[in-house]
């Protein structure tokens, strides 16, 4: 992908204060918007078990995430059919969360067909179809276009999981894109996507954290997650060797964080998709009794991973071997504290 060809260290610095103030005025003024009339406002007082606020708030935060990506996009990033392409599946994607945020209730079936459509245009629009998962298996072309689109669509529903405390979706986010920023720095659009993405993500993270004025919804959270896979996706297919197990080490958090929770559930023989309030930031919750604090020692148990991913993100073998400690440490750290609190 070539755009822009001539990105100055100067104008990226540039772009990112652009985009964490579009991020920071918008949320201003949907927190402003959402209290005087009542829309978007997450009650403290609902069913929902994953839920840790006392205060009626607005989740509206990804609104100034994605006028970020607009309009830094449209006025930064050459208009080449893959970057339309990739605006289109970002704003699918979004509207398919936002739509939930607005208490405009979609069945899972129908948010999962509008998720796959969105993710759809982003895969095959820009080309990035996953099939090398060196050295473990090189899928057919078939195989990886299922892989790609429900693998990404499982990131985006992954970062809307651990989407429950301030700070905690987004902070994962801010250091992915560092990541992938660092990882990617040769490409040009993989670059301008994160500057932009992590201006935009600490432009709302300074009113999401500590105080939590405002909440990343479900439209924020499936968007990020979308960007983030695609970001990876391109590296997978980059010529600069980063191997595929690089993008399940950086992301392995919320992943990881899925999958435990499908297993955990299934035997325990409940839903697989009835959200519940057992994931290991909830078990730390309820030990430490502080909201911001525990989003805090989640991004310290990522942080050396994340790091380590960038280390290594040309050695396969070593990636895999990383993400499987991670489990064994995340597994670990889950049953001391569910034992702990029964």
């Amino acid at each position: 992908m070539e755009f822009p060809k001539h990105t100055s260290l100067e104008i990226l610095a540039q772009i990112g204060v652009a985009g964490f103030l579009i991020s920071l005025v918008s949320s201003l003024i949907v927190i402003f918007l959402s209290k005087k009339f009542r829309i978007f406002i997450d009650t403290a007082d609902s069913a929902k078990p994953q839920r840790f606020h006392f205060a009626p708030t607005p989740r509206s935060g990804g609104i100034g995430i994605f006028l970020s990506f607009v309009l830094v996009g449209l006025a930064g990033l050459e208009h080449t059919p893959a970057s339309l392409y990739f605006l289109a599946g970002l704003a699918i994607i979004f509207f398919s969360g936002l739509m939930e945020d607005f208490s405009a209730s979609l069945s899972p079936k129908a948010r999962l067909f509008i998720q796959l459509v969105g993710v759809g245009v982003g895969v095959f629009g820009m080309g990035v179809v996953i099939t090398d998962l060196s050295p473990v298996v090189i899928l057919p072309y078939g195989v990886g276009v299922a892989f790609s689109l429900f693998g990404i669509v499982g990131v985006c529903n992954a970062i809307n999981i651990i989407d429950g405390f301030n700070g905690l979706a987004g902070g994962i986010c801010a250091m992915a894109f560092v990541a992938i920023g660092i990882a990617g720095a040769g490409d040009m659009f993989v670059l301008w996507v994160c500057v932009v993405g992590l201006g935009a993500t600490l432009g709302f993270l300074a009113l999401n954290f500590p105080k939590g004025k405002i909440f990343l919804g479900d439209g924020g959270a499936y968007m990020l997650g979308f960007i983030l896979a695609i970001l990876l996706a391109i590296l997978s297919q980059s010529d600069r060797g980063i191997s595929a197990w690089f993008g399940l080490l950086v992301m392995i958090y919320p992943v990881w964080e899925v999958v435990f929770s499908i297993i955990r559930r299934r035997l325990q023989k409940q839903s697989a998709m009835q959200p519940d309030g057992k994931h290991l930031h909830t078990l730390i919750y309820q030990k430490v009794q502080d909201n911001p604090l525990t989003a805090v020692l989640i991004w310290l148990l990522n942080l050396p991973f994340m790091v380590l991913a960038v280390v290594f993100m040309h050695e396969a073998w070593v990636l895999i071997g990383l993400c499987g400690v991670f489990v064994v440490v995340y597994s670990g750290i889950y049953f001391v504290l569910s034992a702990s609190i029964k």
